[in-house]
């Protein structure tokens, strides 16, 4: 096995671990916290740092930094490299800092003021004492860069496991030694701080071991014209990172506003969403993407175009059988994950129709992922970024409008709506500029994946039904629902699609030899 081809197994392998453990995590909150104003709050306050982590830490602020430090590495020597580090490192310590003590100080100054009605000071005091968080995951993530450039994945694949392990271990203690609400937030909050020292601390050592320390810091000519060219790449990924994190922030305040527990029936339902996205979308996004970026350089039009058609083709035959289990199977995935402790049947029963809603909107956050990159992939970064900022203010109408009309099933329904129609637009916008047709992407595959849906929806439907005639209690009845019928819906998914020449195999082979 080639050294790259390990890497690529070592940080999967730890990236599942990682959202296994992050799913594991929101069970045991709900367990012990259950869904109420607490939960909610926790959620809420959390949200803006996380957002910061995701805006800063492993969107813009990565994503430019390593293409720089990259250059200096190969340009130049380790040592150079280092030392426009140390002072890259130190102005984000700076920089993050001051908008931490900002932010801090401006909702102080806006609960003194009496601005904030009273449902909002218990989020608000939660994001104020999370705030150090989000200077430990964003300078966590500048170092996992330069672990990166160095062909170190390990450690900074591994940190995020190690958060979540401390936050189910504050919980469960939380839990064995009978603490209230309010006692358990305050320990969540610092199992947070906690555990993003972890994360910091962790790629720090590794990177301490490769060479790394602190000289004395001399900036020089090249060392500015390096931040010059970060910032070229740095202002337009923030803003484009930033519109879909402030549509997720958005969409958590308006569920807040409508009562104490829609944030943690929307936090739900996006997170089991974010599952098969995270794991299977990212992977085929990350599979094509440096092939894609090489036939656009090499001014392959007509291969570039095969290619992005391609990966759309393996996006809907991979995404479609997830989708359809969480609308088939989401009480029952639901029941099993999250009805423990303190949260209820209820509570199942209420977020089951947004789980539905959020899956029916995944392949199209799949392909809108996917296309996203494609045009990133050409070095066009206008016209998602404008498509991103127009459905941003067509998703804040949307909720507007349909929250007052169904609650939160409105606000989950703009989020399908805006979903359905930004895919539309890539795919309208991929057609004009690299000559892609979603209907020759869906006629090869159109007609085996909805046979092999209809094969899906009747083996879990049926199966439902004969589970049900032996009169089980409830948690067996929900364990036998999964453990026959997820794998043989896959099972009967695929072995249709081979009997169209689509083997499991040949997905594989295929995804290698686009690597």
């Amino acid at each position: 096995m080639s050294k790259d081809l390990k890497n690529v197994a070592s940080v999967s392998a730890i990236t599942i671990i990682s959202r296994v453990t992050g799913l594991f995590r929101d069970v045991v909150f709900f367990a012990v916290l259950g869904a109420n104003s607490w939960s909610s709050a926790f959620v809420l306050g959390f949200t803006i740092p996380n957002l910061f982590r995701r805006l800063f830490g492993e969107g813009a602020l990565s994503s430019a930094f390593i293409p720089v430090f990259s250059s200096i590495v190969e340009s130049r020597n380790l040592k150079n490299a280092f030392s426009f580090f140390n002072i890259f490192i130190i102005r984000w310590v700076f920089y993050l800092s001051v908008i931490a003590c900002i932010l801090v100080l401006l909702l102080q100054v806006g609960i003194t003021l009496g601005l904030f009605p009273e449902r909002w000071l218990l989020s608000i005091r939660i994001f104020q004492s999370l705030m150090p968080y989000m200077v430990f995951i964003c300078l966590a993530a500048i170092i996992t860069g330069a672990l990166n450039v160095l062909g170190r994945f390990f450690s900074p694949s591994l940190a995020p496991v190690v958060f979540n392990l401390v936050l189910i271990l504050v919980l469960s203690l939380g839990a064995l030694l009978n603490l209230g609400s309010q006692e358990l937030v305050v320990w969540l909050c610092i199992g947070v701080l906690l555990g993003g020292i972890l994360q910091l601390g962790l790629p720090a050592f590794d990177l301490i071991r490769q060479g790394w320390k602190f000289d004395k810091i001399r900036e020089t000519e090249s060392d500015k014209d390096y931040f010059k060219g970060f910032w070229v790449l740095f202002l337009p990924s923030l803003l484009g990172a930033a519109l879909l994190q402030i549509n997720i922030l958005i969409s958590r305040l308006f569920a807040h506003s409508l009562d104490d527990v829609s944030v943690s029936f929307i936090y739900i339902s996006s997170r089991l969403m974010e599952l098969p996205l995270g794991v299977f979308t990212i992977a085929i996004v990350t599979v094509f993407f440096p092939k894609m970026s090489r036939l656009y350089l090499q001014e392959s039009k007509h291969a570039f175009s095969q290619i992005v058609e391609k990966g759309m083709r393996f996006i809907l035959i991979i995404v479609t059988p997830a989708t359809l289990g969480l609308c088939l199977l989401s009480r029952e995935i639901l029941s099993m994950l999250f009805q423990w402790g303190r949260f209820s049947v209820d509570d199942v029963i209420a977020t089951a129709p947004i789980v539905v809603i959020y899956a029916l909107a995944l392949p199209f956050h799949s392909i809108a992922t996917f296309l996203v990159r494609a045009f990133y992939a050409k070095k066009d970064m206008k016209v998602p970024l404008r498509l991103s900022l127009y459905f941003l203010v067509l998703n804040i109408v949307f909720s507007i409008i349909l929250m007052n009309i169904w609650g939160v099933y409105g606000l989950a329904t703009a989020n399908l709506i805006t979903a359905i129609i930004h895919a539309y637009f890539l795919v309208l916008a991929s057609h004009k500029s690299f000559s892609i047709s979603f209907l020759r992407v869906m006629g090869r595959v159109l007609k085996p994946i909805t046979i092999g849906s209809l094969s899906i929806a009747l083996i879990c439907l049926l199966g439902k039904f004969l589970i049900s005639i032996f009169e089980y209690n409830e948690k067996t009845e929900v364990f036998l629902v999964l453990l026959l019928l997820i794998p043989l819906s896959v099972l009967s998914y695929f072995f249709i699609l081979s009997l169209f020449g689509i083997s499991f195999g040949r997905i594989i082979r295929a995804l290698k030899n686009s690597a």
